[in-house]
């Protein structure tokens, strides 16, 4: 549903590029408005906006009438004009990398850069002897807020990082299938030497220019900044590190950590490498410090370049695709205090039965052997056309594969989703084996699709499988082993195995409050559903202890207004309607 206002927006994309604004626009799920036609804005307003919505965020992406911080600067402190609910700012594009920021991150052409906090490495004073840059810029420039700072935290951890970039990587792929200008571009990804100059090389006949002579990579003529490498005769003796153009999707990977802020472009390789040794930066920018004061903001940028003299437009399309899919991938995980902004058509509350209305059936159990003939029939071969299309390599095969199913899911086409994960499933049955940790992950999809399928014995004996398999490989209290366990605890509870769906969500909670933390939201929605099944065997009393639990721990984790909290406290209401008076007098009101 369109929303209603301006007020029901909380979280704003900037970009200050066209292109960077079109593949974030790409990637909307649905566009409300254009150019303010329905929304409109408040008078001195300058700032054109296209509203929409991404997953389950509405969002306005804000259009720059340029680069660098001043712009950036009017455009977050004008926004706030008109958006007055606004959250959270993402600044979306296209950046600089810093090759090399330690000995064991590399960054390439491609990758995401997204920031914990921001230099501003041109702020300080003009000495007689020099500029002299400000010291403690991080604290200049504020810190992140503490809702930001803790999801990047937990987006740092090990298994988070793998499941944000498949994530991203599922978004660049959909992207890709909107438009080919997004694709990679197909060139060798080319470092080098950060002394070694992009600019001729010897005097040119039909050029005025005197670069050739000159060593200040600020002093390259216009003519020798337009050209490739390849037509300047770059020597190719001064390359340092080298990528083959024939990169496939899944190579592009996010980085977390500190962004450096300018209002000029980062040209030289030698200042870059000083800065970034300094101040151990990822990349550089020119907009972030603008917005940092005005919003709490995140960058988030595809890496287009190399931050040196040897730059070119041919990455720019394919970095501002996956700086786009990111933003999109991190709007997943954000959830804002209070409920402006964001549509909660997630599991846990779009599948709730009404406490007024609860299961009318007991799932009668399907013919188990008709549904194991149904899954052997509903395998299919790996295509030699498939492999030449997606790779020639079966595991980057299965990757993309695995990608497309997760389009599909996404799309809500969930039976051609089934179909794609049985491939991929069997695919790695044969070339990692039964018990690998991704053919489980594969097999684990399968059951996700069946149950959004309304398959719910089918999709508890894959849970089941999945579980009792990552038991095995993973361990008990794994993240992942963890996760299985609770989409089994949702086929048994849809097919009103409510005992037993009680004993899995107790198992879950009490090694999720092991693995993730008490507070954590995972921990505390496997706290509600255990309220749920306590409720649904007329348990009300210990219901309402759960669902009491439950609240509490969301209040103090998401906020008293967010809609989980909101949840929780009404089904504690409807519990402690159904136990007995003096549970009543402690309702809360």
């Amino acid at each position: 549903m369109r929303p209603k206002s301006r007020k029901d927006f909380a979280i704003a994309i900037i970009c200050a590029l066209p292109m960077e604004a079109d593949a974030v626009e790409a990637l909307f799920d649905e566009t409300y408005d254009r150019l303010g036609r329905l929304y409109g804005k408040q008078p001195g307003d300058t700032n054109a906006y296209i509203n929409g919505r991404m997953d389950k965020h509405n969002v306005v992406l804000c259009y720059m009438p340029g680069m660098g911080k001043e712009s950036a600067a009017s455009v977050a402190s004008t926004l706030r004009i008109s958006y007055t609910e606004i959250q959270l700012a993402l600044v979306v594009g296209i950046c600089g990398g810093a090759p090399s920021p330690s000995p064991s991150r590399q960054i390439y052409l491609g990758d995401v850069v997204i920031s914990d906090s921001v230099v501003a490495y041109d702020f300080g004073r003009q000495y007689p002897g020099g500029f002299r840059r400000k010291r403690d810029v991080k604290d200049t420039l504020g810190r992140p807020n503490q809702e930001i700072r803790t999801l990047l935290a937990g987006l740092n951890a090990s298994r988070s990082q793998i499941e944000f970039r498949q994530q991203m990587l599922l978004n660049l792929y959909t992207l890709q299938q909107r438009e080919t200008r997004w694709k990679h571009p197909g060139f060798d990804d080319i470092l080098f030497d950060a002394s070694y100059l992009h600019k001729h090389h010897a005097l040119s006949p039909h050029s005025q220019c005197g670069c050739s002579t000159d060593n200040s990579p600020y002093d390259i003529c216009d003519e020798a900044l337009e050209m490739e490498c390849h037509d300047l005769k770059c020597d190719k003796n001064q390359i340092i590190r080298r990528r083959g153009g024939t990169t496939t999707l899944a190579e592009a990977s996010v980085h977390i950590g500190k962004v450096a802020s300018a209002d000029t472009v980062m040209k030289s390789g030698e200042h870059r490498d000083a800065i970034t040794r300094e101040e151990r930066v990822l990349g550089f920018e020119m907009e972030a410090a603008g917005v940092w004061d005005n919003i709490a903001c995140i960058i988030v940028k595809g890496v287009c370049d190399y931050a040196d003299s040897h730059k070119s437009k041919v990455w720019q399309c394919y970095a501002a695709a996956t700086g786009a899919s990111a933003a999109m991938a991190f709007l997943g995980y954000w959830r804002p205090v209070g409920n402006n902004g964001i549509i909660y058509d997630e599991i846990e509350s779009s599948q709730y039965m009404s406490l007024s209305h609860p299961a009318n059936y007991k799932n009668t159990r399907r013919q188990r052997t008709a549904r194991e003939n149904k899954s052997k029939a509903n395998f299919y071969p790996l295509s030699e056309g498939q492999k030449q299309t997606l790779g020639e390599d079966l595991k980057d095969t299965l990757s993309s594969l695995h990608l497309r199913g997760m389009a599909l899911y996404n799309q809500a086409k969930y039976a051609e989703a089934e179909d794609i994960h049985r491939q991929v499933w069997e695919g790695r049955k044969q070339t990692l084996g039964e018990y690998h940790e991704d053919t489980l992950y594969s097999l684990g999809w399968i059951g996700v699709a069946l149950y959004k399928q309304v398959e719910y014995a089918e999709a508890e004996d894959i849970h089941r499988q999945v579980w009792e398999g990552q038991k095995q490989t993973l361990g008990e209290y794994h993240e992942d082993t963890l996760y299985s366990l609770h989409w089994l605890g949702l086929a048994l509870y849809e097919q009103a195995e409510y005992a037993e769906a009680e004993e899995t969500y107790r198992q879950t909670w009490e090694g999720r409050k092991q693995t993730v933390g008490e507070y954590h939201e995972d921990t505390l929605s496997s706290l509600h559903w255990l309220g749920q099944a306590l409720y649904y065997q007329k348990k009300y009393a210990l219901a309402a202890e759960t669902y009491r639990d439950a609240w509490e721990g969301r209040k103090r984790a998401l906020g008293e207004n967010h809609a989980k909290t909101l949840l929780s406290l009404n089904q504690l209401r409807h519990a402690l309607s159904k136990s007995s008076a003096s549970a009543k007098k402690g309702m809360p009101r």
